[in-house]
């Protein structure tokens, strides 16, 4: 399957005159320029749960788009706290029957119902590569505009998709869900350039699913990352940079990111690991871990 996807990526990038893949051997240079397609970081607030410390993942609600849902990192509660976009504490939703290992993305997004939006918790991080499987938890979005906020709540009819690399054992701390297809990318972390690996929908819920290489991407260190609502854009950040994609027409996701991405504006944040988009298109936010006395501050980044 991987060269199958990758020949049908480089007939994409042919037909639309785009470039051409960065191997592993050419990573992402730092002194590449900036874009201005976005604007600078604008704080929209402070993040008020003392609990939520490690903020890893992030994603605007698709129920109620004034509020933003995250996660802790490692070894926290499996819960998806709440917050206003300005980072009042909204509330706690605990995923019933999943645990938390190492959560270290979350994304929104479809599934199994067309009628429901779906959550996804991403329980895929694996410092030294030694995991013998990792969980991707799905459950149906609340309808934030009937709960009693700031609400404390157990989702049920959660989801287990559990999974193995097939090529071996990955750290990885992005997972994206397509709008277009249900399927699920996750990009690893530790590679000089890092790897885009494809579970397709329907996922196996019956037995561990296997996850297929699809390319290689040009920078290293990837912490996390978003397709947008509309599936037409696509968002992945490292400590020190955001990079961007935006479709020409109608290419795969994987075809999108064979192509050279921008490099957005971006002002490094302490441990900065979540991203997402807004859920209107405009553009995306960001948040990072506390560090040490200073607390975590959502960054808006808007459109120009």
């Amino acid at each position: 399957m991987r060269n199958t996807v990758l020949v049908i990526a480089l007939i994409g990038l042919m037909a639309n005159g785009c470039k051409s893949p960065i191997s592993d051997s050419d990573p992402q240079e730092d002194d590449q320029a900036f874009s201005n397609l976005f604007g600078s970081p604008q704080a929209a607030g402070t993040v008020a749960p003392t609990d939520l410390d490690e903020a890893s993942g992030l994603g605007n609600s698709r129920s109620n788009d004034l509020y933003l849902w995250s996660h802790n990192d490692s070894g926290g509660d499996p819960v998806l706290f709440l917050l206003t976009q300005q980072g009042a504490d909204s509330g706690r939703f605990e995923l019933e029957g999943a645990q938390n290992i190492d959560w270290e993305d979350f994304a929104i997004g479809p599934g199994p119902d067309d009628a429901l939006t779906y959550l996804y918790a991403a329980d895929i991080g694996d410092n030294n590569a030694r995991r013998e499987s990792l969980t991707i938890y799905r459950v149906p979005e609340p309808d934030l505009n009937v709960e009693d906020i700031p609400a404390t709540s157990t989702l049920t009819n959660v989801e287990a998709i559990e999974f193995v690399y097939e090529d071996g054992a990955r750290d990885a701390e992005t997972l994206m869900v397509d709008p277009a297809t249900k399927d699920l990318y996750i990009v690893t972390k530790r590679e000089s350039s890092v790897i885009l690996y494809a579970l397709p929908y329907p996922q196996n819920l019956v037995e561990p699913d296997t996850a297929r290489r699809v390319l290689v991407l040009p920078f290293t260190f990837a912490t996390g990352g978003d397709i947008s609502a509309n599936g037409n854009e696509v968002l992945i950040k490292n400590y020190q940079n955001v990079y961007y994609w935006a479709k020409t027409g109608n290419e795969t996701i994987a075809e999108l990111l064979a192509n050279e991405p921008n490099r957005l504006v971006y002002t490094a944040e302490p441990q900065g690991e979540g991203i997402g988009w807004k859920s209107d298109g405009s553009g995306y936010f960001t948040l990072s871990e506390i560090d040490n006395s200073d607390a975590a501050i959502i960054y808006s980044y808007n459109k120009n």
